[in-house]
């Protein structure tokens, strides 16, 4: 049997933290390539210098890239020997630790395996151009196929102005720059630029050019090309499609002013004149880009107060004709560089002027200027603007957040009367970022259970007796402080996140109370807060249903609490969910009753089960006889009403005593605890088998 042939291999240790530095070759890469331990050390050899230059930076690109993700590598190229010829390898390692990677090298020769091979796949390709002729003879494109070495241009037609032989071939092409005299001097450099780049690699392409090789006159055309390389890596041949695109370029010219009309109007607002939010944008941050020095840029975000008032009393086009008055006092503003309209009567501003104080006098001049002309047509009104600015820092911004900041300083004076336009302030940032924060922080913190549920007893007042508790949220801080709710709550309503903290307390209430069952404690009832914003929500009664059946839990032992801020919006709806909420089985509260929100007549067909007495009513309670008449006779109405009522904020035992004797025996304060982690309420009120 023939002997096989035997590959050459070796392995070489290299330091990519010092530029790929061979520290050490073995015995087989020595006897494979020539270069000894002892030479690659004398000679800081490195392992991209065995390659030849035009592919280093590939090579550096590439193994950097897998240096990046911990990942093996593979290279096949030829590697230049101690002797000076050339070796075509096949090169690998893994990189884990990057000051010291073995890279084993093998030898890729193995032609004479491949020569049937290469043979199906020469006939393949015979195949494939028997193929492209055949296409060629019916299509307007011409199609060549450029021979490297030979540099010879194969056509699939013949082309008069080329000095062709017999069979549509062209010799010299590149060496003589055969073209050349056909192209448009304006693309010689490139065209010959794009061949270049053709010939050093493998590659797709595609080069656009003028030429009068096909015609009489310059025509444009289109060459989509792709190179194929050797075994070593060399290209050897250039595929191409030459087609015609005149008409397309013509039609492209002629589209430009349409494009830019079209632009125009994709961009502007029709109604002012000025840009829309897109086109305003651009603009901008073209501007912003070479934005002169010594001068001071800023936003303007502004709005026209009452301005639905205008529309709704005196028609639309009144409306637009304020609209274009405040566009004309914008534009005559000696700070003005451009403006948007962003919807209705909003608009954003970019202005300039010498100093900060001249940039905020022009804003407010013309916001003067505008207020005292509507003054004149509308006697009556009070048109203003509500206007706040952004003054922008040196460097790069970006514009959504500056713009954000600009309405953030327009709605903190959106409704005073004597500060025409509003300063963007570190105050507001540093807030803006609080909420920011929060927001960003909740779902970790509810994951990691830093969110936590406190308990806040409730007691009979003359026994002095535990009946019940008021579930509340804390947030644990990493130093092991809280924060208060009032340092939370409100960010989270506002941006809709209240949501998720309201259903994670429920869920800890619900999960306390069967634990509570489960170890044959007696179960207090819980009562748990949900704001405002779930009132709106079309299934949160669905959802504290199937939240509730994931528990063995009595439902009676929970008490919904609703704020009487609720009361404010639609009742309707509200009683409707306080009823839902009732026929499931659940308590159901309001809390904070008293501050402003609902009245006496809307609390008597409310369908609740306890009323909660905001602390306020009783904090004087002791030294005003008003007082203790005021709570007498609004608790002898809700007891008319047959609602429970409890007191919230009972700090004294005087208190207590003048609560007790009219008759009100329930109450939750300092007088008899503070709202406590699950665990020390439990330790304290649940598990002290000693009471």
């Amino acid at each position: 049997m023939e002997e096989l042939y035997r590959l050459g291999a070796g392995v070489c240790c290299v330091d990519f933290t010092a530029g790929g530095k061979i520290v050490s070759v073995d015995d087989d890469f020595f006897r494979y390539t020539g270069y000894s331990h002892d030479y690659v050390l004398e000679n800081e050899l490195t392992f991209f210098s065995l390659f030849d230059e035009n592919v280093r930076e590939d090579i550096e690109e590439y193994v950097s890239n897998a240096a990046n993700d911990n990942r093996a590598f593979c290279v096949r190229q030829p590697i230049t020997a101690r002797d000076g010829h050339s070796i075509f390898i096949h090169c690998c390692g893994i990189i884990n630790d990057r000051s010291r990677v073995q890279v084993v090298f093998s030898d890729c020769r193995c032609h004479d395996r491949l020569d049937d091979e290469y043979k199906k796949l020469m006939r393949k390709v015979q195949e494939q151009r028997d193929k492209l002729h055949m296409i060629a003879e019916n299509t307007d494109d011409v199609y060549y196929d450029y021979e490297v070495k030979r540099d010879i241009m194969h056509l699939t037609v013949s082309i008069t102005r080329f000095r062709l032989d017999y069979d549509n071939s062209l010799e010299n092409f590149l060496g003589t720059r055969a073209a050349e005299e056909f192209l448009h001097p304006e693309d010689r450099d490139a065209y010959f630029d794009a061949w270049e780049e053709a010939l050093q690699k493998p590659m797709k392409g595609t080069m656009e050019f003028r030429t009068k090789a096909y015609d009489d006159d310059y025509c444009w055309y289109s060459d989509a090309y792709i190179s194929f390389a050797d075994e070593s890596g060399k290209v050897t041949e250039v595929f191409g499609r030459l087609s015609n695109i005149q008409k397309l370029k013509a039609l492209a010219t002629k589209s430009d002013s349409d494009t830019e009309y079209i632009k125009f109007l994709l961009q502007s607002d029709q109604l002012t004149g000025l840009y829309n939010r897109k086109g305003f944008t651009q603009q901008a941050m073209d501007i912003l880009a070479k934005r002169e020095k010594d001068m001071v840029y800023a936003l303007v975000y502004s709005d026209i107060n009452e301005f639905s008032y205008v529309n709704e009393n005196f028609g639309y086009e009144t409306g637009n004709a304020m609209l274009r008055d405040y566009t004309n006092c914008l534009r005559g503003g000696a700070s003005f560089i451009i403006g948007c309209r962003i919807y209705s009567d909003f608009f954003i501003c970019l202005c300039k002027a010498k100093t900060r104080p001249a940039l905020i006098r022009s804003v407010e001049q013309q916001n003067v200027r505008f207020t005292t002309m509507q003054k004149k047509k509308f006697p009556s009104g009070d048109i203003r603007i509500a206007c706040g600015m952004y003054i922008l820092p040196d460097g790069e911004i970006e514009l959504n957040t500056a713009i954000d900041n600009a309405n953030l300083a327009r709605r903190s004076v959106k409704h005073s009367s004597s500060i025409l336009c509003g300063i963007y302030s570190q105050r507001m940032r540093m807030q803006k970022l609080y909420e920011q924060s929060i927001c960003n922080e909740l779902h970790a913190a509810i994951k990691n259970r830093q969110i936590e549920m406190f308990l806040q007893p409730k007691f009979h007042l003359e026994k002095r007796v535990i009946i019940g508790a008021e579930a509340l949220a804390r947030w644990r801080n990493p130093n092991g402080t809280y924060k208060m709710p009032f340092e939370f709550i409100p960010v989270l309503e506002k941006v809709g996140y209240i949501d998720e903290l309201d259903f994670f307390i429920y869920g800890e209430v619900l999960r306390t109370l069967e634990k509570w069952k489960h170890d044959g404690r007696k179960v207090l009832p819980i009562s748990v807060n949900f704001s405002q914003h779930h009132i709106t929500q079309p299934k949160f009664v669905e959802n504290i249903i199937r939240t509730a059946d994931c528990y063995d839990v009595y439902r009676g032992d929970v008490e919904i609490e609703i704020t009487e801020s609720c009361f404010s919006g639609d009742t309707q709806s509200l009683f409707s969910v306080m009823d839902k909420l009732r026929n499931e089985g659940f308590k159901v509260s309001i809390d904070d009753f008293g501050i402003g929100y609902s009245t006496l007549s809307v609390l008597m067909n409310a369908p609740v089960d306890i009323v909660k007495i905001d602390k306020s009513f009783i904090d004087n309670i002791e030294q005003n006889k008003t007082d203790r008449d005021f709570v007498a006779n609004m608790c002898s109405l809700i007891d008319t009403a047959k609602k429970d009522i409890i007191f919230e904020g009972v700090e004294t035992d005087a208190q207590a005593a003048i609560l007790c004797q009219s008759g009100y025996t329930k109450a939750q304060g300092w007088l008899f605890d503070r709202a406590m982690p699950l665990s020390d309420f439990e330790k304290k009120y649940m598990y002290d088998d000693n009471k």
